[in-house]
């Protein structure tokens, strides 16, 4: 898709700065002996999938929105990472930046973070930017969105088993329609998020609404 725009983009000045590199806290996530050179949880189950979203949606605003804009949107400074391509060439081209950092004509444009993040830091970001889905029709699609809002809303401990995991696969499916702009074969939308929460404990309907309701005012 976009991989090769986006080397060549590199030489844009970032907007860095001074800013501090900060670690990300990957509790929850399974343990990676080491960095790897490609995305595994790429097709990862469900559960690790959105863990390393929501884990790396925190890497990501902490250390790199600054430039890279929020939710991966860039202002033109620095590439628009959600069109990198989700393979393993897309992969390299992460990886290098990250652990290496960039420089041009001497002047650091984007600092190194090997020595900062852990390796489940690096690709919990990494899957967060390569599943997020088009802005733009997220929000072509409020109407749908608020539906499911007020669906997940009436979910709670007592609601029949059969119909939240009616709900569940309702969800998934929706969610599964938004396509990820790097072109991977799997989005993390926030119905999918909603879903698993109400899929591991219908308790927390009120909480999956909030979470769309949270998506909609966006």
């Amino acid at each position: 898709m976009l991989a090769l725009p986006l080397i060549l983009c590199a030489g844009l000045a970032y907007s860095h700065g001074d800013a501090v590199p900060q670690a990300v806290n990957t509790a929850g996530l399974p343990e990676l002996p080491e960095v790897g050179v490609e995305n595994p949880w790429r097709e990862a189950e469900d559960d690790v999938r959105i863990k390393a979203f929501e884990i790396g949606a925190k890497g990501y605003n902490s250390n790199c929105a600054r430039c890279h804009g929020l939710e991966g949107i860039s202002g033109g400074l620095a590439p628009d990472l959600r069109f990198l391509e989700a393979t393993d060439f897309g992969d390299e081209w992460y990886l290098d930046r990250v652990m290496n950092g960039y420089e041009q004509n001497g002047a650091v444009k984007m600092p190194p973070f090997g020595d900062i993040f852990t390796p489940q830091a690096v690709w919990a970001i990494r899957v967060y930017i390569e599943t997020l889905p088009d802005a733009d029709e997220v929000s072509d699609r409020e109407s749908e969105l608020a539906a499911f809002q007020e669906k997940v809303k009436g979910v709670t401990e007592g609601t029949d088993p059969a119909e939240v995991s009616a709900l569940v696969e309702e969800l998934n499916t929706a969610g599964d329609s938004f396509a990820a702009l790097s072109g991977g074969e799997q989005s993390v939308t926030v119905l999918h998020r909603a879903a698993h929460l109400i899929e591991v404990n219908p308790a927390r309907g009120s909480a999956a609404a909030d979470l769309i309701a949270a998506e909609i005012a966006k």
